[in-house]
């Protein structure tokens, strides 16, 4: 008989199998917009005629979607969960479709290849690409946006205002900001602050459009941080996901930006933070693993970033862990000396 921890290695081999049919069934429900067809209970006689599907065929997908949890089922009817309505629909008011759509395409690009990806690189290969340029960015602001508003700008808020320096802080720099979700959120709670985004060119450009006319307590500002950084100082510097793309060691950019802030001011990191061998967190290991292979490893490693503060001479660093609906990160702060103290 199988061992218990045998029952479960088994179990895990099994289980793997699922991930390609969940994901494939959910890329058909934003397709054929089922999750905005069944916001209201919905047969799948109905459904067939709006879809052009097969009445049948269509049961059986849509009873694999109750199945893996995206549809609730009452016997032949379905429902969007209230709870998954305002990220699957369309039109919600966090809606993920985007962004999840075009995060499969870049992490699942290359599976069918990773035979070839894992070779050795041929003398004479074209050198290996940059991790993302600026036409990436471009590219995929749309979806960066949609992940922003769904979930990213909670987290990022809440982890913010919760500092104990927080009502201190009047200027804000977002390094590589993406969007203008975050900074449209805490100027509405706090309209004494100022914050100040950073992004490459083209980006930077989509940012100014997004921005009302009249709105004077954001700047965005093009650029580049391996090249230059804004007119300084600023109370909080914000860099969230958006270290990886240095061209010089990790303490002189952090040196560079802690230079960029008042005395006392605040460095704030949201990276992930790799251990056991950089095997976890899998979220992170698996969702980085095709990029990683073309573009190498740029992911952190637990205390990595911290190290790198104090070198930079930032003080006063914690660091903490923060469970998020995208994964495992480390929430890190370190502070500028103020000769005052």
């Amino acid at each position: 008989m199988m061992s218990p921890e045998e029952t479960d290695a088994a179990t895990l081999l099994y289980r793997t199998l699922e991930g390609p049919i969940r994901f494939a069934l959910l890329d058909w429900a934003f397709e054929e917009r089922i999750f905005d067809l069944c916001e209201e209970t919905a047969q799948a006689d109905a459904l067939a005629e709006e879809t052009g599907g097969d009445p049948k065929k269509l049961l059986i997908a849509l009873r694999a979607l109750a199945a893996a949890g995206f549809l609730d089922q009452q016997q032949d009817g379905f429902r969007t969960p209230p709870a998954l309505a305002s990220f699957v629909t369309t039109h919600g008011t966090r809606s993920l479709v985007v962004n999840l759509r075009a995060m499969a395409s870049l992490r699942h690009a290359g599976l069918s290849d990773l035979y070839v990806l894992l070779r050795p690189q041929q003398d004479g290969a074209a050198p290996r690409p940059p991790l993302f340029d600026a036409a990436h960015w471009d590219r995929t602001y749309n979806s960066l946006s949609s992940f922003h508003k769904g979930v990213f700008g909670d987290v990022m808020e809440t982890a913010l205002v919760q500092l104990p320096e927080w009502t201190h802080v009047k200027r804000v720099l977002d390094v590589g900001a993406g969007s203008t979700v975050l900074a449209s959120r805490l100027i509405r709670a706090d309209p004494e602050k100022h914050v100040t985004l950073f992004d490459l060119p083209p980006v930077a450009e989509r940012l100014k459009a997004a921005l009302p006319k009249d709105e004077t307590r954001i700047d965005v500002v093009p650029g580049n941080y391996n090249e230059t950084l804004p007119t300084g100082p600023f109370d909080l510097i914000l860099c969230s996901l958006t270290l990886y793309f240095r061209n010089e060691s990790l303490d002189r950019l952090l040196a560079r930006l802690a230079n960029s802030l008042a005395p006392g001011g605040l460095f704030v990191s949201l990276h992930e933070a790799l251990e056991a061998g950089r095997s976890q967190p899998s979220e992170h290991v698996l969702g980085r693993m095709t990029a990683a292979l073309r573009h190498g490893d740029v992911s952190f490693q637990r205390g990595e970033i911290a190290a790198a503060m104090e070198k930079a001479g930032l003080t006063r660093i914690n660091s903490r862990e923060i469970a998020t609906p995208f994964g495992r990160f480390q929430f890190e702060t370190g502070r500028r000396k103020d000769p005052h103290d």
